[in-house]
């Protein structure tokens, strides 16, 4: 701020007064007078420590900007949800406070719909305004179709609890805002999360709020409500089944999974177990987290096998990922049902292990200086004898079944730099092949557009490179002389091309085979906006090396298309064809592909996946970007992608390219609208067929190492990178879907000609249960789970229930192959029956052996 706030100067005047009467009776006070002045010292040096600390609060207050509202979602988004009654929405007074006591308060906000349903939103109140102080100090207030969730009322409320998450610059400034409502005949709420347990107070409806500093995945709250007729429901959040562990560096959990091994020379007393690092917001992708191997060991000749092993970046002894993460020394195995208790010891004080009551695993995940020679792990059984173990015992590997023997420790290494170089292309560009010839300026006054392409030998010393030559190009923008990533809006920020990256890179065969390389892009000068207006159409791409006099078709009249010397083209058209449909036609050896007149299919690559569907049913995007729709047909194809113009899209947030098509898009051989014809016949589905997609907001931002930097609406909103999409296909009986999830509550109503659900969450739901209640039109209500990205949160199927189903499975493909009258089926069908054979072994061998192996 340039000025100097007003209020601080009148603060600091009272200093000075202050200050200029104690100098003035210090001078005045003589022997006695001392002392008596000395309390008086003391009572106004308070006086002026809370001046001080009112000063910081008022400054803090003061620096807080009012900015404009954020924006309101559009009532057609909302349709599927309901919308909030203007008149009917009311805060509840709680003003819980902010870790952060120069941080605004936060409430509820309570609102009806029309049909019925109790609403909230979490916000912040300032200065009479209910909204988000965002990270860059600015505090907006939040619209009333801006809501959180939305239930029905219950006969004792609608119960709607949730921990939303609020992200921030730094770990320390993220916030887990935990609030509900729990109706008005709650008596007490209860929050257990970081520190100690927090009793609430209760504003209308029961309506209750809390907030604690951190991720909501690390406080891991829950609340227990009480009744006033003495009834308790506890309900936890963002809380997993998976048999967890502590990192030793306060970073994300591991988890041990374990299972009977089921592979064809599996002994019947073997079991199988591993360990891997939980996922988090920041590193949401499993496939980029480490995992150690996993073993295995038989228990009816030992009470427990066990692997005390140091794991370091970088490692390559085992095909199992262990990237670039930091060292740890893991001990983990299983344990018979014999085993009383484990303890370990050699890293410090003893520690007791664990041991999961379902499959007997246990583990200690340890720093990695940790030399695992030191280790002792001790084993009371229960009939009272101790047996200590100071090395790996009893490891079979799997799927081999070879015995695991000793294995050297390697030494301790810390990560490695994260290096921004990319990975080696898979081409070595020719110098004298690349040209930048092909240049277009932009219809809405923007840079230069330009089409740099090249040929490039294979790279043998990349695996999969090929022996075939490559016809690449690559597009960019013309900036201060420099060409840049292309961008509708570029910076001194933009990367430079060059053409040792990887570019779009095809080989002569494979253009021939699929016609033409062709891309449709329209880059936005704003991705975040409701409505996206695109003012220019990238059109590039690359045609087989023979042909010849190329027709552009499809975008207007049919034109003469310019290639360059390696037959790469760039044409730059009006925003409005961003969802044209053009095709290309040209000579190749005297004979033309694709008609010049009556349409035809063009590139079969361009083809795929690219038809912009009509949503049947829409939500908001939580940052108020274009909002997202589902669309799903009776054969059991869906797709859900971004609405613009009336149809699916997909927008790459991180370089703003709009694209005609879905985001994702899949197909099922059965679904609720046409069962397949191996489904049993008397098996019942459920009223809603869902389904849960983890969508990035940018290429590869699943499986990134770090979060990317944080954007202009997620610092305005505080929202999280990343969205979880839930979809489903609901029964025409169906009269409304509520969603319970980690991070709040919410009622739908199906829509469409098949009963479509949609609803959009910012960030993941990496832990914890996705619960669906659903409503019938004859009253009945049913519950069921959604599937979930937790495999801790799916409890483990029976041995005894699979085997029934994969005999009945296994019955249906017999008989449809002798239906067919041939061999292809036999593989897979010998495989199949292999597999039930193992599971019968080892269920013979349980009741054989009652109480011997883990408990399922």
């Amino acid at each position: 701020m340039s000025e100097r706030p007003k209020a601080l100067e009148q603060l600091g005047d009272e200093l000075d007064r202050a200050a200029r009467a104690l100098l003035l009776d210090a001078n005045r006070s003589r022997g006695p007078l001392r002392r008596a002045f000395a309390g008086r010292l003391s009572v106004v040096g308070v006086c002026i420590a809370l001046l001080i600390l009112a000063a910081a609060a008022t400054a803090a207050v003061l620096l807080i900007q009012q900015g404009s509202p954020l924006p309101a979602p559009h009532a057609q988004d909302l349709r599927a949800s309901g919308i909030p009654l203007p008149g009917s929405a009311r805060l509840a007074g709680l003003d819980a406070p902010d870790p952060e006591s120069s941080t605004p308060p936060w409430d509820l906000r309570l609102s009806r719909t029309s049909t019925g349903e109790t609403c909230t939103a979490v916000g912040q109140v300032f200065q009479g305004r209910f909204g988000i102080l965002g990270l860059d100090h600015v505090f907006r207030a939040l619209p009333l179709g801006s809501v959180d969730s939305c239930g029905t009322d219950g006969d004792d409320g609608p119960a709607l609890v949730g921990a939303k998450d609020f992200v921030g610059s730094t770990p320390k400034e993220a916030r887990t805002v935990l609030s509900g409502v729990a109706g008005s005949g709650a008596r007490s709420v209860t929050a257990y999360g970081s520190g100690a347990p927090r009793h609430l107070s209760l504003g209308p409806e029961g309506s209750f709020i809390t907030v604690y500093a951190g991720e909501a995945e690390e406080v891991r709250p829950r609340v227990v409500i009480v009744m006033r007729d003495g009834r308790a429901r506890t309900i936890a959040l963002e809380q997993s089944g998976a048999f967890e562990a502590p990192d030793p560096e306060g970073g994300a959990t591991w988890a041990a999974s374990s299972e009977p091994d089921l592979e064809p020379n599996a002994f019947g007393d073997e079991d199988c177990v591993q360990v891997t690092r939980e996922p988090s917001q920041s590193e949401a992708s499993r496939f980029m987290l480490p995992l150690t191997p996993q073993i295995c060991g038989r228990l009816s000749t030992s009470p427990l096998f066990v692997q005390m092993r140091r794991f370091v970046p970088g490692e390559d002894a085992t095909p199992f990922p262990w990237n670039n993460a930091p060292s740890r020394t893991i001990v983990y195995g299983i344990a018979a049902p014999r085993v009383d208790t484990l303890e370990l010891s050699g890293a410090g004080p003893a520690r007791t292990l664990t041991i999961d009551r379902h499959g007997g695993a246990f583990m200690a995940v340890l720093d990695g200086h940790v030399d695992p020679r030191s280790l002792t792990l001790s084993a009371t059984l229960r009939s009272g004898a101790v047996l200590a173990y100071r090395h790996p015992t009893g490891l079979l590997a799997y799927p081999s079944n070879t015995p695991i023997g000793v294995q050297a420790v390697p030494p301790y290494r810390s990560p490695a730099p994260v290096k921004s170089e990319l990975p080696p292309p898979f081409e070595l560009p020719i110098a004298s092949t690349v040209t930048e010839t092909l240049r277009a300026a932009d219809p809405a006054d923007g840079p230069e557009w330009v089409l740099r392409s090249w040929q490039g030998n294979p790279n043998k010393s990349v695996r999969g490179a090929g022996d075939e030559r490559s016809y690449c190009a690559e597009l960019g923008v013309l900036w201060h002389g420099r060409l840049v990533e292309p961008s509708a809006r570029p910076s001194d920020r933009s990367l430079p091309l060059s053409a040792d990256e990887e570019g779009r890179c095809n080989s002569a065969k494979d253009l021939t085979r699929m016609r033409y390389m062709l891309a449709l892009e329209s880059f936005l000068d704003d991705p975040y906006e409701y409505t996206p207006r695109p003012a220019r159409a990238v059109l590039s791409g690359m045609l087989p090396p023979e042909a010849r006099d190329p027709v552009l078709l499809g975008v207007g009249p049919a034109r003469a298309l310019p290639v360059d010397a390696n037959n790469a083209f760039l044409v730059v058209l009006p925003g409005r064809d961003w969802n044209a449909r053009p095709r290309i036609s040209y000579l190749l050896d005297g004979r033309r592909v694709g008609k010049l007149h009556g349409g035809g299919l063009g590139s079969r690559a361009y083809q795929r996946g690219t038809e912009a569907r009509i949503p049947q049913v829409r939500a908001p995007d939580p940052d108020g970007a274009a909002p997202w729709g589902f669309a799903a047909t009776r054969k059991c194809s869906t797709a859900v992608g971004r609405i613009v113009a009336g149809r699916l899209a997909s927008i790459d947030l991180s370089d703003g390219v709009l694209k005609a098509g879905s985001e994702f898009f899949g197909y099922r051989s059965s679904c609720i609208t046409h069962p397949g014809p191996l489904e049993l016949a008397n098996e019942v589905r459920e009223p809603v067929e869902f389904d849960q997609q983890q969508v990035g907001t940018g290429e590869g931002a699943l499986f990134r190492h770090e979060r990317p930097p944080l954007r202009e609406p997620e610092i305005e909103w505080r929202t999280l990178p990343g969205r979880t999409i839930v979809t489903g296909v609901a029964r025409p009986d169906v009269v409304s879907v509520t969603l319970s999830t980690p991070s709040d509550v919410r009622t739908l109503r199906p829509s469409g000609s098949l009963h479509a659900i949609l609803a959009v969450y910012d960030g993941y739901f990496l832990r914890g249960n996705l619960t669906a209640t659903v409503r019938l039109r004859d009253g009945r209500v049913q519950t069921e789970q959604i599937a979930s990205f937790d495999p801790g949160s799916r409890a483990p199927e029976p041995l005894t229930a699979r085997l029934h189903a994969d005999e009945q499975t296994l019955a249906q493909l017999r008989t449809a192959a002798r239906s067919r009258g041939g061999s292809r089926d036999l593989a897979p069908l010998a495989s199949f029956a292999a597999r039930v054979h193992q599971i019968e072994q080892r269920v013979d061998y349980q009741r054989a052996h009652p109480g011997l192996l883990p408990s399922e």
